[in-house]
């Protein structure tokens, strides 16, 4: 079953970054220090860079998350294995899918179902790793992008 999703956080941050990148541009026109100036030019490039990325997230089509029998396709619509995922994270309405052998979950196995599938989803979910034996751990976990 196919689920539609939301990227966990990422208006937020596209705020943030845009915000980030102002000021870093302000300082960077004010400041007469060199060593100042161009650090803050780097980390304007960053922002700038990540807001950049986060626009592509936002208003690309809807992600969505497949739970098949014995595999997930993830919102990257990349498939792994049951016998690549070592158990489900929950974090409030944050859920994440780590795999074997990794201390972070990837990003696209990090995200939200859309409010309008959410208690279909979670059930679903929960359904599907008592199905596949793996553990709910209804915990804070940490993702790269």
């Amino acid at each position: 079953m196919s689920y539609l999703t939301v990227y966990p956080r990422a208006k937020l941050m596209l705020v943030c970054m845009l915000i980030l990148g102002f000021y870093m541009g302000r300082n960077f026109y004010t400041s007469g220090d060199g060593f100042y100036k161009y650090t803050a030019l780097c980390i304007m490039a960053f922002a700038v860079l990540n807001v950049v990325i986060l626009i592509r997230r936002v208003f690309s089509p809807k992600p969505s998350i497949t739970l098949c029998e014995d595999y997930v396709i993830s919102t990257k619509n990349k498939r792994y294995d049951v016998s690549q995922i070592e158990c489900v994270y929950m974090n409030y309405k944050r859920i994440g899918i780590k795999l074997h052998g990794r201390r972070l979950v990837p990003s696209d196995l990090c995200f939200y179902f859309e409010s309008s599938q959410e208690n279909a989803g979670l059930e679903e979910l929960e359904e599907w790793a008592a199905r596949n034996q793996k553990e709910v751990k209804h915990k804070f976990f940490q993702t790269f992008t």
